[in-house]
């Protein structure tokens, strides 16, 4: 298996290469390269962000900017070499979506500032110790989830609750900082919160099966990148267990979760376009304070609710509203 993604790897830096080479046609002002975990819709409404605030700054893709975009298929260990072909290509800023890209650009890219978004925690990431004091070539925005904002909701649509169950990778440095900070406040509720750690998406369906073993009463998923490449198999289990899940990603809902108490990733993506777009016109990332940027957002699907015998009180009705 080392060895399949370590040639796929190759293969998509090689690939990258070709598309980095100068062509015929027009020269643009600036060039990007942005590198992703996999496609998803929350990694899709962020980007959407990304370029409608660069547009509106006056930054245009194929009128005076040209994108690069590469993701990793979903396995960590494809990251690095994608970062390494950007740094060692003619692009301005590398843009890195998501912690484990973060993570990786932290430790490989070299030559090229690095600018992120859809991130929750960069310090957990490991570019800096603080919003100002951080690695020189990389700023950006993050955007931390309404944890606590989300054991509430747990508590309100599942009375009396006991016991919820997560999974994640525990190699994601953002699942990790949020389980742990839920952790707490869980502990703090009384409430018993049963882990499982994975590495890959295979094993995403089991685990969610093991958790539904383990007497819980609600399934919670973060933001979790890993998880979410099989987030239809955690519905499937969630279903068949009839138990309620709440999610951090609101783009994930309609596809089977109960709730998502979560970020606007279109509106952080926009903050990240105006720090971008500093950086673009040459200003040194070394001076840009990482900014916190985070709008909530609550969205409810009616017909898992409906479903599972729960009604939403008319007070999260009208949040979700907004």
């Amino acid at each position: 298996m080392r060895a399949t993604r370590t040639a796929l790897a190759f293969l998509i830096a090689a690939s990258l290469a070709a598309c980095g080479r100068k062509s015929s046609g027009p020269t643009m002002e600036h060039r990007i390269g942005l590198v992703y975990f996999a496609p998803e819709e929350g990694a899709d409404m962020c980007m959407k962000g990304l370029f409608d605030g660069l547009k509106e700054q006056g930054i245009e893709e194929r009128v005076n900017l040209e994108v690069r975009r590469a993701h990793a298929q979903a396995e960590i260990a494809n990251i690095p070499l994608l970062i390494q072909n950007y740094d060692g290509s003619d692009v301005d800023v590398i843009v890195a979506m998501t912690t484990p890209v973060l993570t990786a650009a932290a430790a490989v890219a070299r030559s090229k500032p690095v600018v992120f978004t859809y991130v929750y925690d960069p310090i957990a990431a490991g570019v800096g110790k603080s919003r100002t004091d951080h690695l020189p070539n990389v700023t950006g925005v993050y955007s931390f989830p309404p944890v606590q904002d989300t054991v509430d909701m747990i508590q309100r649509l599942v009375p009396g609750v006991r016991s919820v169950g997560t999974l994640y990778n525990g190699s994601e440095a953002n699942s990790v900082k949020v389980v742990g900070v839920a952790r707490g406040i869980f502990e703090q509720r009384r409430i018993q919160l049963q882990e499982i750690a994975i590495t890959g998406t295979s094993e995403i369906f089991q685990a969610a099966h093991v958790l539904t073993q383990r007497g819980v009463q609600a399934l919670w998923l973060t933001g979790d990148n890993t998880a979410l490449q099989g987030f239809d198999a955690i519905v499937k289990v969630a279903r068949d267990a009839k138990l309620p899940l709440i999610i951090n990603d609101p783009e994930f809902v309609q596809r089977g979760a109960l709730v998502a108490v979560g970020i606007g990733w279109y509106e952080t993506g926009k903050a990240a376009s105006k720090i971008l777009a500093r950086v673009l016109r040459g200003e040194d990332p070394r001076n840009i304070p990482f900014e916190e940027f985070a709008v909530k957002k609550v969205v409810l699907n009616q017909e898992v609710a409906k479903a599972l015998g729960i009604t939403f009180p008319p007070d999260i009705v009208q949040a979700a509203s907004q």
